[in-house]
């Protein structure tokens, strides 16, 4: 990500009104059953993080909840890194007239962005949108953590609690 701000966008729904809201659920996640282990223990870690921000804010998890949080992750490749492939020709070789073209290009970035949605349950309407760019790279371990600071920074624009 470097040394730039991420790009968060955060906004309230008209007719929200969050003096109404005590209870939160976490929307079960498509196909969760496809997943494999790591991807399932991911979703966990990123529920667990969200989960502590609404409860921070005086939220209570519930089965019958007044808004449900739904995110994503969607991801695709970057337009920015080339992929352009290398021809090597050796003059030396004993098949010298048959070039040789090797992809030696660099790994894409992948671009991805979360959204978080708080969808009144009564209504069925959303009340509160966020959502970060990102940029992350393939086979990194600290990828998730990059995701769950992204989560944070739109949370850090979440300005409501819980009435008491």
């Amino acid at each position: 990500m470097g040394c730039s701000a991420p790009k968060v966008i955060t906004y309230s729904h008209a007719g929200a009104d969050f003096s109404q809201y005590h209870t939160y659920n976490i929307r079960p996640h498509t196909k969760i059953s496809e997943l494999s282990r790591k991807a399932h223990q991911n979703f966990q870690r990123l529920d667990s993080l969200i989960s502590g921000q609404m409860n921070s804010r005086g939220y209570q998890l519930s089965h019958d909840p007044d808004l449900v949080i739904n995110y994503e992750i969607s991801t695709g490749l970057s337009q920015n890194t080339p992929n352009i492939p290398n021809q090597y020709y050796d003059p030396y070789s004993y098949y010298w007239y048959y070039p040789n073209y090797n992809y030696s290009a660099p790994e894409q970035d992948v671009e991805a962005m979360v959204q978080l949605e708080m969808i009144e349950t009564s209504s069925k309407k959303s009340v509160w949108t966020g959502s970060a760019d990102l940029v992350l790279k393939p086979r990194r371990k600290d990828n998730l953590e990059r995701v769950e600071q992204h989560i944070l920074e739109i949370f850090s624009r979440f300005e409501y609690t819980a009435p008491e």
